[in-house]
């Protein structure tokens, strides 16, 4: 019961912080979830090899799979996704906020080590690691239970970038929806989800960069 409650106050509070990301009230609340994430896992007596942050098994058949899925997405979201999205929303996704890195190497290099630690690495941790396991403490480990965890953490991951506008959130949510079925797909192992996240969001970076998207 106890337990329950911690969770739900823990959930709670998540919302609260992507409320606050998303209405851009507080753009650094994410810094505060991520504490958060990390006193939960504590409180329950685990570390983060605990919920995926384990060295996978072969690493290069990893590093393979990642490159084929990012890569694959990438182009399939560029191509297919966003288009279809940006009809059936009637605004493109927004992305205002990478416009200076078109033909500009020094901003391409500090998105880059970002992209593969706060986005990559950090948000695979806080969505993946920490809030997908506690959707699923709150709604149980029974198949309804993991497929409602799996759409409410894409959802939440889409409302943390609002600033990329309505197609932006549902296009990011769709990537959360696929990340998350590649971290239960590596049973819970986080690198593969990190992979993932850090080269779709390097190949986007690599597309602006060079003015085929703007």
């Amino acid at each position: 019961m106890r337990s329950a409650l911690l969770t739900a106050l823990e959930m709670l509070l998540v919302l609260a912080g992507i409320i606050l990301i998303a209405t851009g009230i507080f753009p650094f609340a994410f810094l505060l979830l991520f504490i958060l994430a990390w006193i939960s896992i504590r409180l329950r007596h685990l570390h983060w090899r605990d919920v995926g942050l384990q060295r996978p098994a072969n690493w290069i058949s990893v590093f393979g799979l990642a490159i084929i899925i990012g890569i694959g997405y990438q182009a399939i979201d560029t191509l297919a996704i966003a288009p279809l999205l940006q009809r059936l929303t009637g605004e493109a996704i927004n992305l205002s906020q990478f416009s200076g890195l078109r033909g500009n190497l020094a901003a391409l290099i500090v998105s880059l080590i970002l992209t593969w630690t706060e986005a990559a690495f950090i948000e695979e941790m806080f969505f993946r690691a920490y809030l997908y396991n506690r959707l699923t403490d709150l709604f149980g480990r029974e198949r309804a239970g993991l497929i409602l965890a799996l759409v409410i953490q894409a959802i939440l991951f889409g409302l943390g970038h609002t600033y990329q506008g309505l197609t932006g959130v549902i296009d990011t949510a769709l990537a959360g929806l696929l990340i998350g079925m590649i971290y239960l797909y590596g049973r819970r192992n986080l690198w593969l989800p990190i992979l993932v996240h850090g080269i779709i969001d390097t190949s986007g970076f690599l597309l602006i960069y060079f003015g085929f998207v703007s």
